[in-house]
């Protein structure tokens, strides 16, 4: 109401006093997004109204009586209408070719609707993105992102390319009102009309929408930049680029008058009273004058003299710049993008939207805020490496140390982050290996022997423990690749023969366990004296949780290293302190969760102990897809798919060598069943092509292993980095190939309670010595050595030999209630303590 009564006020206003008004002001201006807001929602209510009628008469409830298809209209009497054949005819019209109402609706149905409704859905996306983009203007939005990634947007500009496609589709809907619309009058049923009527308003309305979402992005939302990866000009303002602006005397002087009332006098006069505090009488800013500028430093002072056209140029950057600018930029950036990839990179230039965020990141380390710190390490790092060092590495620690008072342990933390964005979105040199490994070893030494009083979050601490592994795979992979190393290389890797170290990387994951007590902290928090897993490893009290959190991980990270050297025994001991199967700090990052059962599942299918294996597999994967869809937008969503897929195939393993799928739920067997069906069947047989499909599996799912020593140098130089992972390969297929015996005893066990050896035998076609071999194998390899040292079985059915009778006993899952009764006591205790919250009138 209060638009309505200004609007009318200024309805009545002289002309010159209306047309003195800003743009912004003016009632028109104000009126036009509440009204095209409103016709929009009516246009969308009367589609929606007509769809849902058209499915009424369609679909009714009575095929009898559909609605609107009642012929009300008088129709002539046929007075000279002959009957029963010869030259007469029953029809109204003579030579008319008519539907029944059912033909006519299933006319409508495959020719009419399903044709529309497909064209609409690979469509709507780029209306609505159009809609919200011409709603925003000349703010960008997120939308033109649908875009961004097709041959027209990298010619024609984002903003532009969806005008064009939502032409195209409002002449496609036209067309097809035109045409499929017309052919429903010439069917002669009574649901011919409003079939019609529906399809009518509701395709025209589509045209309308499709239209004027259109012709609103040409006219209004040209000054949108694009921000795509297909070039470096400023792309969506092609469209205001053909009528390039007159510099007139009156232009200049608006201009320079609201340029200098916007950004304070001394931005364009140097003839105010305060004089300016810095002034730079070069046009072109480069890296090395960006780096001499302090984390603080505010905008440039520019002199009076700056010609009209270069200040328009300026306005338009500074307009793009601020379009886009980010949370913890506290200043225009000084050049974009474009002309940062047109230089090269140079690791002393650090963005001002970088400096902000370097600042705020030291001071919430320093103030203990791990709310803060996760925020921008999760969200605002990820944010500003793919808007700014996407293709590049980030600033290097010396360009950002005076802006956190050369502080040594963050200086440390942001050169860890920096090698693990190098190693993320670059192929990292072999020096740059070294020089990571360097930084971890004097990260590490801080931590460890120096009294770091700063908490950090746990997605952070997991992500250094896995990175510090990864890396150490990464760069033991590298190393084996000696055919193609230059001379340059192997001179580094003499150098520097200590860099990557196994046995120092076992080390200091071991001195972590050890320096934090945490094997100690888990014993006690069994008998009640710790809160370390009920904290998720934060120190409410003031202190620091680093130290801890770092040697529960590292407890996790000795199991991937010992699975990455097939020693699967050590790394399981390694995580025997931790409860697998109880919730604990490792389930509160997703990251290491999935790699702790993973190698964990590994290990044990390794060692054959399939029945734990497939239940931490079930477990992990029901978890993952429950979860999965609430880190979509997690920059390791590809990640935890790929680690998805790989145990699926690991679980199709273990349940063809060992057939307990009672341990596994329902969703996650169904799944397995779409994915590994046809293949886990084949690998039933045990033949040839058996094992071509466990090989192809194993090798798919597997980590890749990695060789620790260093090569020779003396020897011819070739690459060996396959060689660990062709010995575990040749292993599991032996441990197969042994299970092929096997493959008949349990079909006969599972038919009969008590058998001879001889009948056994016979139906096996061997002797009984050879069958009795057969039966200790079986009893053998369906049995393993647990961590403890007790003998668990695999086996879903048990025998013993009495004499030469069989006696076989079916082994029943045993029930555990106590989970059951834990969770009901827990409901029970909250229904009480809502019942002592209420109170009796």
């Amino acid at each position: 109401m209060a638009i309505i009564g200004d609007a009318l006020r200024k309805a009545f206003m002289p002309k010159h006093e209306y047309e003195s008004l800003r743009e912004e002001e003016k009632a028109w201006t104000r009126l036009q997004r509440p009204i095209l807001i409103g016709s929009v929602g009516i246009i969308c209510l009367a589609i929606f109204v007509c769809t849902v009628i058209s499915l009424k008469i369609v679909f009714p409830r009575d095929v009898l009586k559909r609605p609107f298809c009642d012929d009300r209209r008088l129709q002539p009497l046929p007075l000279s209408v002959k009957g029963g054949g010869g030259n007469g005819d029953s029809d109204l019209f003579t030579g008319a070719f008519y539907l029944t109402d059912q033909e006519t609706v299933d006319y409508y149905w495959m020719v009419v609707f399903i044709p529309s409704m497909i064209i609409f859905l690979a469509s709507v996306a780029y209306l609505v993105a159009g809609i919200t983009v011409a709603y925003f203007a000349p703010n960008r939005h997120g939308c033109l992102k649908v875009v961004e990634n097709n041959y027209c947007a990298s010619k024609r500009g984002g903003v532009r390319c969806l005008s064009i496609l939502n032409v195209v589709f409002a002449i496609i809907f036209g067309l097809l009102a035109l045409f499929l619309g017309s052919s429903l009058l010439t069917l002669g049923s009574s649901c011919s009309l409003p079939l019609f009527w529906c399809y009518e308003i509701a395709s025209w309305g589509l045209v309308i929408l499709y239209a004027g979402t259109a012709i609103f992005l040409r006219r209004k939302a040209a000054v949108i930049l694009d921000e795509g990866e297909f070039g470096s000009r400023i792309r969506g303002l092609e469209m205001s680029e053909a009528n390039p602006l007159e510099v007139t005397p009156d232009v200049e002087r608006r201009v320079n008058e609201g340029f200098r009332a916007w950004m304070g006098s001394s931005f364009l006069s140097s003839d105010e009273e305060d004089e300016p505090e810095s002034y730079h009488e070069t046009p072109h800013v480069t890296h090395m004058a960006s780096n001499r500028q302090s984390c603080s430093q505010s905008l440039p002072n520019l002199s009076a003299e700056i010609p009209i056209s270069y200040l328009l140029i300026g306005l338009q950057s500074l307009s793009s710049t601020m379009a886009t600018n980010y949370d913890y930029e506290e200043s225009p950036a000084t050049y974009d993008d474009s002309q940062r990839q047109d230089l090269g990179y140079d690791p002393n230039f650090v963005p001002d939207s970088v400096k902000p965020f370097v600042v705020h990141l030291y001071r919430h380390i320093r103030e203990k805020n791990v709310y803060e710190i996760h925020q921008m390490y999760e969200i605002s790092f990820q944010t500003l490496s793919d808007r700014l060092f996407k293709d590049t590495p980030w600033p290097s620690v010396d360009a950002v140390a005076h802006c956190v008072d050369n502080d040594q342990v963050f200086c440390l933390l942001y050169r860890e982050m920096w090698f693990r964005h190098l190693y993320a979105r670059l192929s990292p040199t072999l020096k740059q290996r070294i020089d990571s490994w360097d930084n971890y070893c004097s990260l590490f030494q801080v931590l460890l022997h120096s009294m770091v009083n700063m908490q950090l979050p746990n997605q952070w601490l997991w992500d250094m423990v896995d990175e510090f592994v990864y890396q150490f795979q990464s760069f033991c992979q590298y190393r084996a690749k000696m055919k193609n190393k230059t001379e340059q290389e192997i001179a580094l890797l003499r150098q520097y023969d200590q860099a990557w170290n196994v046995y120092g990387v076992l080390n200091f994951l071991q001195a972590f366990v050890e320096k934090s007590n945490i094997i100690q902290i888990l014993e006690q928090e069994k008998e009640g004296l710790e809160q370390f897993t009920a904290t998720d490893g934060y120190d409410y009290s003031g202190g620091s949780n680093v130290l801890k959190v770092l040697g529960y991980f590292s407890m996790v990270g000795l199991l991937r290293v010992h699975c990455l050297l097939g020693d699967y025994q050590t790394g399981l001991k390694c995580l025997l302190p931790i409860d697998i199967s109880q919730q604990g700090v490792y389930t509160s990052v997703m990251g290491s969760h999935i790699a702790t059962i993973y190698h964990y599942g590994f290990a044990n299918l390794m060692l054959r102990r399939y029945v734990e294996a497939i239940r931490e597999f079930n477990k992990i994967l029901l978890y993952i897809y429950k979860m999965k869809q609430y880190h979509q937008k997690s920059p390791q969503y590809e990640q935890i798919l790929k680690k998805n897929e790989q145990m699926y195939a690991l679980l199709a393993i273990c349940l063809s060598l060992c057939p307990q799928v009672k341990l596994v739920e329902e969703t996650v067997n169904s799944q397995l069943r779409e994915k590994y069906g046809e293949k886990m069947a084949r690998m039933q047989r045990y033949d040839d092509e058996a094992f071509a499909i466990y090989d192809e599996l194993f090798s798919y799912a597997c980590p890749k292993f990695i060789t620790p020593s260093a090569p020779s140098f003396e020897e011819p130089l070739v690459n060996y980095n396959q060689d660990a992972y062709r010995l575990q390969l040749k292993l599991f297929l032996y441990e197969v190939k042994q299970q092929q015996l096997l493959s008949g005893v349990r079909t006969f066990l599972k038919v009969y309670s008590t058998i001879s050896l001889g009948k056994l035998a016979n139906y096996m076609e061997v002797d009984e010595p050879t069958l009795r071999t057969i039966l200790l194998t079986y009893k053998h390899k369906t049995h393993a050595v647990a961590s403890d040292g007790k003998i668990i079985s695999n086996a879903d059915l048990d025998f013993y030999i009495d004499d030469d009778m069989i006696h076989v006993v079916e082994s029943k899952p045993v029930k555990r209630y106590g989970d059951y009764f834990l969770r009901q006591i827990a409901k029970l205790e909250g229904v009480i303590n809502d019942m002592d919250r209420i109170k009796l009138e």
